[in-house]
């Protein structure tokens, strides 16, 4: 991890250290959310999808999930005294309540393990007196982000469906269906768990002259440990048009090409699948790009 020289050797000790508690906790806490659904397959008899919220709220002791206008908010999770019960924004499409709940409950296998000792920590590079509480809020909800995304898309289970399907932009829409998640969320499962190494990308409309660029917007892969590293991204972040990745865009067939990536310290054109997603203001391309192929 690279340091300033206005930080001294111990700050960045600190850095490292609660990088690593961090990688600790998330192992935790998908390990737990592991657990929850071996007890959900033993209870059911079978390992079918989909994993359902209410399924997991039931063996947590959450009394009830309830579906509510809750604004801008997606969900939230309420503690009583004869326990807790999920809200969760019924304006929201069905794969992002799913998901929302599924992060709830995240919260209380966060409140079981204890890990908070494992993220208070988190941020050493700011002045700025709320920047630790911020990212110790950020890492707690990517904590419960990555136990939602073990209860929804159980790896063994995620695997087993992805090598029947095939590693491919195609297989997207179908997982998403069957795991009844959305297809973002399907992407970065993918990227996270392929046995063919590959990374997720997500691009969309930039620019105020027409026709509009394609700007990239975030990307996960290959395994889950690449998320937070600044490699691994298309050496050019901004696709004008015309281009593969605007036929991808304007129709809903999948797209081949090939593309530039930082890959550490090299530079590799990779092959890539495109297709786009929604429809209007939601319109996105995702993308798969292959480092194997």
């Amino acid at each position: 991890m690279s340091t300033y020289s206005l930080f001294s050797d111990d700050t960045a000790q600190q850095e490292s250290r609660a990088s690593l508690n961090l990688e600790r906790a998330t192992y935790l806490i998908i390990e737990r959310a592991g657990q929850l659904v071996n007890r959900l397959v033993e209870d059911r008899g079978h390992d079918t999808p989909p994993f359902l919220p209410a399924e997991f709220a039931r063996l947590q002791g959450i009394k009830k999930i309830v579906k509510e206008d809750l604004g801008e908010q997606s969900a939230v999770l309420l503690r009583f005294h004869d326990g807790p019960m999920i809200k969760v924004n019924q304006k929201h499409n069905l794969a992002r309540q799913n998901f929302s709940c599924a992060h709830e409950i995240g919260h209380t296998l966060l409140s079981e393990l204890k890990l908070e000792p494992c993220i208070e920590d988190v941020e050493f590079r700011s002045f700025n007196p709320q920047a630790r509480a911020l990212a110790r809020g950020k890492a707690r909800e990517r904590l419960c982000d990555a136990a939602a995304t073990e209860l929804l898309m159980p790896e063994l289970v995620f695997r087993k469906y992805l090598s029947g399907f095939g590693v491919s932009i195609n297989s997207i829409d179908r997982l998403a269906s069957i795991f009844k998640v959305s297809l973002q969320t399907t992407a970065i499962r993918i990227a996270e768990v392929s046995p063919e190494p590959c990374i997720a990308l997500l691009w969309q409309l930039w620019g105020r002259s027409k026709p509009k660029g394609l700007r990239f917007m975030w990307r996960v892969g290959p395994g889950r440990k690449s998320r937070g590293k600044a490699n691994y991204i298309p050496v050019h972040t901004l696709v004008r048009y015309p281009s593969k990745l605007h036929r991808a865009y304007e129709y809903d067939s999948p797209v081949k090409s090939s593309k530039l990536f930082k890959l550490d310290t090299a530079v590799k054109r990779l092959p890539m699948e495109s297709k786009g997603f929604g429809r209007g203001d939601t319109r996105r391309v995702i993308s798969l790009a292959f480092l194997g192929r």
